[in-house]
């Protein structure tokens, strides 16, 4: 569209707007063109200015129509904010009190409270505002470091996302009260000291209910230029360029300020006021290749042309504005925990014992982060992959490490465990659980704990039965069968058939275990070795006393046997066996009672060795 095809009304408008305030040879950004309105009818209830002292020399900023100054509440003793006309303006303040009834009945933490109204000494209105200290955001929109050192912001364009969600809270609530703000800007919201965000200007808003004030203009009747052209929607051309103001004129300003956070720019410019004009009538205004693709998304749905394109209301487009500040936070963490995933990576394949402490530090760090990405946005692919990546190095590293228990208790954290990886650490488990259970059972075989009561209580039955036989024998020598060789072998013959009636009595426990088994095995050997040496000296001639002097050499060796393979808490015995040998070969008339009392050691040995409160 050229200049001569523009409607000439228009152009003289926005020509006006030019040549109020102008800043170099391009559309000045936040100029707010104003149209004159009806006086709303009745007479105005003001306050006499003597309640409010006026600063002099404190403006603190100034509009399309008023001037805003620092003044002071005497009353309460507190500073505010007075907007009045600007000099030169005659128009008796009727657009500056509907700014004050409108902004009034707005009451909204985002919204500027407004306390009262008060007449200067001409008798022209005056409104008393909180004062707000704080900057514009236009001010803050392109200086991420001042932002970053006040609001400890990380990210300048999520920070500038949230303001404008925000910002849109208070839209939301003028809507829900019938209300069109209709000059939505940066430079239209101020940033409070704290992170306080207030929508200020609300001079030409209107009202698109017929239940609201009768006071505040309708969106009907609103048909001159009025807004800021380089944010404009169509329809604010007026109602022969477009449709009528609606809620979702609002949501097209918003638009335009995301175009602008986005380029740095508002999205109509021009030189002239056709050019800017064709741009508004257009509505198509381009975005940078390295947008980022959802908010450029969401910059062109709310700012399309026809407004039934255009979000249906402000918790639309909030909604997708939150789900990009946060698609757009989980990305930070994501990015973060996947260079923590690197590390991970590498350390994995390194060598040594000490690595698992590192390698479960790093895992812990990349699992925190991209679980915290996923909280913040569950679709967040890049954030599942890495940390299915970081379960599966950590399950790589336990298989190395002969843990397959671990390896598949961090694969099951995975929701598509690798079938391989999945398959490698279950057959290695079952191999570790087969390796186990052979452990344990040699372990139990061996364990010398198990069958101690039986193999006292045998110790017990034995020992007393051959000490009282060698005390016997010490005593009446000739009172028991064993004066000559052929006695021996009847005797140790019916020591072998006692043995062995005991081991069947005590056969459960004593086979439990190979412990209890080499005993018993050991035992019985004793007794056989015993009869065997007997019966050898009777087919040889050997003497009668050197054979009992042999039988104490033969026990001695079978209770080193025992003592080396089975209890070494025996050793006492195996000496007192051992001097029992060396007494019987230097007195042999001592030889029964040597072995009355290397019985009675051992007895007494067992007994204590082998109790069962010893054993705890």
């Amino acid at each position: 569209m050229t200049g001569p095809e523009l409607d000439a009304t228009l152009v003289r408008e926005v020509e006006r707007w030019l040549d109020a305030d102008t800043h170099g040879d391009t559309v000045p950004r936040h100029a707010t063109i104003v149209p004159t309105l009806v006086r709303p009818s009745g007479a105005a209830v003001v306050v006499p200015v003597d309640a409010i002292a006026v600063r002099p020399d404190s403006t603190l900023g100034q509009g399309g129509m008023g001037v805003v100054r620092l003044a002071e509440q005497a009353a309460l003793g507190r500073a505010v904010a007075v907007k009045s006309l600007k000099p030169g303006r005659d128009d008796g303040g009727a657009d500056l009190l509907r700014e004050a009834w409108i902004t009034g009945a707005l009451e909204h933490p985002n919204i500027v409270p407004v306390h009262t109204i008060v007449a200067d000494a001409d008798g022209r209105p005056m409104i008393v505002m909180k004062r707000i200290e704080g900057t514009e955001w236009s001010e803050l929109a392109d200086d991420a470091a001042t932002v970053a050192a006040r609001f400890g912001a990380v990210d300048h364009l999520s920070w500038n996302v949230e303001t404008l969600i925000t910002v849109l809270h208070a839209v939301r609530f003028a809507h829900s009260r019938g209300i069109v703000h209709r000059d939505l800007k940066p430079a239209n919201v101020m940033v409070g000291a704290f992170g306080e965000v207030y929508l200020l200007d609300w001079g030409i808003a209107v009202a698109v209910r017929d239940d609201v004030d009768p006071r505040v203009p309708r969106a009907r009747d609103a048909t001159e230029l009025a807004g800021t052209p380089c944010y404009m929607a169509p329809e604010m051309l007026g109602v022969e360029h477009g449709e009528a103001i609606t809620e979702r004129t609002d949501i097209y300003l918003a638009g335009a300020i995301l175009f602008e956070l986005i380029t740095g720019e508002p999205p109509h410019r021009g030189t002239t006021a056709a050019a800017v004009i064709a741009s508004v009538i257009e509505s198509d205004p381009a975005l940078p290749a390295d947008a980022p693709p959802a908010l450029a998304a969401i910059c062109r749905r709310a700012m399309a042309r026809s407004s039934a394109d255009r979000y249906p209301d402000v918790d639309a487009l909030q909604h997708d504005l939150r789900q990009f500040v946060r698609a757009r936070g989980a990305a930070r963490l994501t990015e973060r925990a996947t260079a923590r995933l690197g590390e991970l990576e590498r350390a994995a394949v390194l060598p040594g014992d000490d690595q698992r402490d590192r390698i479960y530090g790093l895992l812990g760090a990349c699992r925190f982060g991209f679980l915290e990405a996923l909280a913040a946005w569950p679709d967040d692919r890049a954030a599942r992959a890495g940390l299915d990546r970081a379960l599966e190095i950590a399950a790589e590293f336990e298989l190395a490490a002969d843990d397959p228990r671990a390896a598949l208790a961090l694969l099951a954290e995975l929701a598509t465990p690798p079938s391989a990886l999945l398959a490698r650490a279950r057959a290695a488990d079952d191999d570790r659980t087969r390796r186990l259970a052979a452990l344990e059972e040699v372990g139990r075989d061996n364990d010398r704990g198990i069958g101690t009561r039986t193999r006292m209580t045998l110790a017990a039955i034995l020992g007393t039965l051959f000490t009282s036989i060698a005390t016997i024998i010490t005593i009446w020598p000739r009172s028991l069968p064993l004066h000559t060789l052929p006695g021996g072998v009847a005797y140790s013959a019916g020591l072998l058939l006692v043995v062995l009636g005991l081991l069947v009595w005590a056969r459960e426990s004593m086979m439990r275990t190979l412990v209890n088994r080499r005993a018993a095995a050991i035992t019985v050997f004793l007794f056989v070795a015993q009869t065997s040496l007997y019966a050898a000296a009777w087919r040889l001639g050997l003497p009668l006393v050197a054979t009992e002097v042999l039988l104490l050499f033969l026990w001695a060796v079978i209770i080193a046997a025992i003592v080396i393979g089975i209890d070494s808490g025996l050793w006492p015995t195996l000496v007192g066996n051992v001097i029992a040998f060396a007494v019987a070969t230097l007195w042999p008339e001592a030889r029964f009672a040597a072995m009355a009392g290397a019985n009675l050691g051992f007895t007494i040995n067992a007994i204590v060795r082998w109790r069962p409160a010893a054993r705890r």
